[in-house]
This record gives C-alpha cells, structure tokens and sequence, in this order.
C-alpha cells in the first residue's frame, strides 16, 4: 500500500499543471506516493501534460479521464481510486514543497492519526504569506477531540485524512459546483477521531488571479453555487451537530462551516443596496427552514448576527463598509 494519494483536481490547467506534477516528481517518494490526475473534461493540453508524467514514472502518476463534472466530481473520483493509506486533494493550479513533501510523507510513515494538519503558504503574485490555522497542538503529538486545542479553521490546502474514514463512510460531495471544498474538509474532520499537527509548510496556494472562482467578480457571478453548497453545508451541520459531537470538534467545524454561510452573505453586499438585502433575507430564510438548529448556532458568528441585528438593519452599513474595503485590498 502506498502512504499517500494525491488526487490532483485538473480542468483546463495546461498553464500551471506542469508546475504542480513536478512538485510531485522525485524519486525518493516514487515508492510510497500515488498521484492520481483526474482530467474533468479538460479542452486544452491538460491530456497531454498530465500523460508526459504517466510515462515518466507510471508507478506513480496515474491519468484518469472523466467528463466535466466539478471539482466535487474529481474528489469523488480521487476517493473512489485511491490505494494510499492517506488522502490529500491539491488543486491543479496548486503545487507544493517538493522537499517538504518527502519530509511529509516520511513521517506519515510513522503516524496512525485519522486526521494530519500541516501549514500552507498563500501565494500572491508579488509577495508570499505564511499561515497557520492551529493553536496549541504541539508537532508530531497525536490528540483526540477530547484535548485542549485550537483549530481556528480546517481548509483543503492543509487536510491529510486517511482513505478509509472517507471510503467506508461513503463521503460524497456535491458535483457541478465551486466551492464545495468546505463541504470536504467539514466531512473529513466529523469522521476523523484522532487529530495530528505537523508544523511544516507543505502546500503552496496560489492567490490573486481574477480568474479563479475565488475572485470577487467570480464570486458575484457564481452566487448561485455558493447558495447551493451553503444549504448543503446547512444540512450537513444539521445532521452532526445533532449527533453529540466533541465540543472542540464542533467548535472546529462551526469555525469552517460558518465562514462559507458568511462569504455568501458578503457576496450579495456586492449587489446594489435593495438587492443585497433583499437576497440576504431570502437566504437566511431558506436557512431556518432547512434546520433551525444550524441557524441558531450560525447567531454565534459576529457578522452574521451583526447582518441580522434588528431586522438587517444594520445591512447598510456593512454593505458600504465592505465594498470599501474590496476597493481599497482588492482591486
């Protein structure tokens, strides 16, 4: 059995998936490291680039051909090939530390946890940032929910869990959709019992293209799947939150899961000031009437309860504070 599956999400990526396989191409992880590379129904030289490595090391690249179904699709895709005991999903506009990774994987070899956190870096086309998103976990100490820690959040670029949680607990997530990464990582960190910290910067997250669907032009255009994988997100919450949940794991996930509801929210302060309160009144009211339980706990978060304050009275406001600082950060 290999240590680790990298499903490597790629569509229409022929710009930067070179520099993202090749982070992976080293001989000293060739044994231990599968690279699964699952084309969603790519138009460019996706194929092409992503076979030259197949051909390369075969033991380790392997090509998968799919129509275009989403990044949920190729998640679902990964999951369901993947032989290592560990799973980690990188964007094919991602890449990591090639040195780093050897480092990784050589400790995964030692480790048993259901759940590995490492750090990322944001990548901006003029300057880089480090980020750690964990307090209190000491490096390389295995701790349950039932610790004394701090996860300020859980993001893709700094999951590892193991294949098995994900494939006997029959994860699936929602296809022809962006977004749907917080929908991975909130499943990954229910099933996961034990939690592992590794105080090392291994994936590289590329930032600042107004192409990507994380842009705020994309974002406005695209406020129809965030709408879909909130809900989704919704239920999700409903369903383990109602489940006893570990405090600290509750809290972990609300930390994540509270952030996408709130991105949605701030997407629609993008719309002139009758359409912005008209939408966040509609989605908040599709909220309660999809689970209460989540709509209550989602009062804990600072803006949402602020957006909510008095009838959305205070939608004005944030609506002209937020747009100031759009222009001002991120023109």
């Amino acid at each position: 059995m290999k240590t680790l599956t990298i499903s490597v999400a790629a569509y229409n990526v022929e710009e930067t998936l070179g520099k993202t396989l090749e982070s992976f191409n080293d001989s000293r992880v060739y044994s231990d490291l599968e690279v699964l590379i699952v084309n969603d129904g790519s138009t460019d030289h996706t194929k092409e680039i992503a076979q030259k490595y197949e051909k390369l090391a075969p033991e380790t690249f392997k090509y998968v051909e799919k129509e275009n179904g989403g990044h949920g699709s190729t998640i679902n895709k990964g999951i369901s090939l993947a032989t290592g005991k560990y799973f980690k999903v990188i964007d094919g506009d991602d890449w990591v530390d090639t040195n780093v990774l050897v480092e990784f994987i050589s400790k995964l070899k030692k480790l048993n946890s259901d759940m590995i956190l490492t750090n990322h870096v944001e990548v901006y086309p003029n300057h880089t940032k480090n980020v750690c998103l964990v307090e209190r976990l000491k490096d390389g100490k295995e701790y349950t929910w039932d610790d004394s820690f701090n996860i300020k959040r859980v993001v893709l670029h700094t999951l590892t869990i193991k294949t098995s949680l994900l494939k006997e607990n029959k994860v699936h997530i929602t296809e022809n959709c962006f977004y749907v990464d917080v929908e991975y990582v909130i499943w990954a960190a229910y099933v996961a019992k034990t939690i592992t910290y590794l105080d090392m910067y291994l994936y590289m997250y590329r930032l600042g293209n107004s192409n990507q669907s994380v842009s705020k032009k994309n974002m406005l255009k695209n406020v129809g799947m965030q709408e879909k994988v909130s809900y989704q997100l919704v239920r999700l919450y409903d369903v383990f939150g109602k489940s006893h949940m570990k405090p600290n794991q509750d809290d972990t996930i609300f930390n994540t899961f509270k952030r996408s509801i709130g991105s949605t929210m701030r997407t629609y302060l993008l719309l002139n000031l009758d359409e912005a309160k008209k939408n966040i009144i509609n989605f908040d009211n599709n909220i309660y009437s999809i689970s209460s339980y989540s709509y209550r706990r989602l009062n804990d978060d600072a803006f949402i309860h602020l957006t909510r304050m008095n009838n959305y009275l205070m939608v004005p406001v944030i609506r002209w504070m937020y747009k100031f600082w759009v222009l001002k950060y991120e023109k």
